[in-house]
């Protein structure tokens, strides 16, 4: 008699255990969650995003068809409009269980977010299943949201320029650019730039600006935005003096000499058209642009010879980094539906979901296991190493730090500041609107 009770916590002991195993397993997409009829009915639940209605709508009704335990029901909502129409939606009681954010619009919505706990998903569990740029959304309270896309931004080549140069390849650090440009750049005879080898320089007539001067810096060692503990603090400049050897500064005078006339790397300036205008015309060698605008590039012109690499890196034994938007699937507070909104999410992460999207988008999946096979498409294998190295940084407002990277550019090229001086209003300047984030 004295050894039932210990025979009877071993076995529940075992039953726990195994019960965790499966749950894990269940998450990470090893084995399918459960889908019987026995399962609770969670109801409706309501999902905005930008992403395509057609293309949500093949998730939900082919992938998610047998799903008996809960219902999604997606608007499609146009980017420039969605926090106008979700801050309006929330204030009248009608607004969404659910919500795809890019990373860029994550800090200005945190508090609309229902965290999941990290008792309902394991942080260890969250880094092995999702590619490193989807430890974003892990944050002290919980996890804000679970990874559902990835794009990286890459480098779009054509191929004709670089024939005609009599050059096989194009440049893999950024070093071989000042070379490049003789080679490539074409003038007329008043010093027009006819053909240009990179559109580097100048801010407003350069699409993904702020994108590639993002990975100039981080590439430089500048998480442009800290976070410690869930503080937000810039981090636009490294530590010590802002000097002439600090590789921040070195990294954003790099970027602005591709538009002075007296230096030899002169290659482009504000009268060019948009360099995205440029590249479809055939008359940009470099252009630097998401994996999603491949798609488009295409449309554009199809008679353009062009390919796609992974993005320059600042040395050969530096840490391999691009930039990468990555939208996650968050919960909303307010939603009447908590747990069906949990189920949902779960399952939109899943390998099913994830591998659909990434298929119909033409994108790399945010999922470990599915980015380790390699795809045979050219393209996409180059959008599966660039997802890799994809980072982003928080931030607090997107239309406030586009202004504030303007600003550090211009006034550089205007004159008015030298490098050094120009980085410094800037970190100044972000650190002003994440003080008053925080004081809200």
């Amino acid at each position: 008699m004295p050894q039932q009770p210990k025979i009877f916590q071993i076995v529940l002991t075992g039953v726990f255990v195994v019960l965790l195993i499966l749950g894990f397993l269940g998450f990470s997409g090893k084995i399918p969650l459960p889908k019987s009829k026995k399962d609770i009915n969670y109801g409706e639940v309501t999902l905005w995003g930008s992403v395509p209605n057609e293309t949500m709508q093949t998730l939900i009704e082919e992938i998610l068809r047998d799903e008996r335990s809960v219902s999604i029901k997606y608007v499609e909502k146009r980017p420039e409009n969605f926090t106008k129409d979700f801050v309006e939606a929330l204030a009248s009681g009608k607004g969404p269980n659910m919500v795809i954010l890019p990373q860029d619009e994550l800090i200005a919505n945190l508090n609309k977010i229902a965290p999941i706990s990290y008792e309902t998903i394991r942080e260890r569990d969250f880094k092995n299943t999702f590619i490193e740029e989807g430890e974003m959304f892990l944050r002290p309270e919980g996890i804000v949201a679970l990874p559902f896309i990835i794009d990286p931004i890459v480098m779009y080549w054509n191929r004709d320029i670089f024939t005609n140069a009599l050059l096989t390849a194009p440049p893999k650090y950024w070093t071989e650019f000042y070379n490049l440009v003789s080679k490539i750049t074409v003038r007329d005879r008043t010093g027009g730039i006819l053909t240009s080898l990179v559109p580097f320089g100048e801010y407003r007539n350069v699409t993904n600006v702020k994108e590639i001067l993002s990975i100039l810096l981080m590439q430089a060692g500048s998480s442009v935005v800290n976070s410690k503990n869930g503080l937000l603090s810039a981090g636009l400049i490294t530590q010590g003096p802002v000097n002439i050897e600090n590789p921040v500064v070195t990294a954003m005078r790099f970027y602005t000499e591709f538009s002075k006339p007296e230096k030899d790397s002169y290659s482009w300036n504000r009268s060019l058209p948009q360099s995205s205008a440029m590249f479809h015309a055939g008359d940009l060698a470099l252009y630097f642009g998401y994996a999603s605008e491949n798609q488009l590039i295409k449309q554009m012109n199809p008679h353009l010879n062009f390919d796609v690499a992974v993005v320059p890196q600042a040395s050969m034994t530096a840490k391999k980094l691009t930039f990468g938007r990555m939208y996650g699937v968050a919960i909303v507070a307010s939603g009447m539906n908590q747990a069906g909104a949990l189920r949902a999410t779960t399952l939109l992460s899943g390998i099913r979901v994830i591998t659909g999207i990434s298929d119909l988008l033409k994108l790399p999946p945010v999922r470990r296991d599915i980015i380790s096979i390699r795809p045979t498409d050219p393209a996409l294998s180059v959008f599966y190493d660039s997802a890799l190295i994809s980072r982003a940084w928080y931030d607090p407002s997107s239309a406030e730090t586009n202004l504030i990277f303007m600003n550090m550019i211009e006034s550089v090229n205007s004159g008015r500041s030298s490098m050094n001086e120009a980085l410094t209003v800037a970190h100044g300047s972000l650190s002003k609107i994440l003080q008053d984030y925080q004081q809200q």
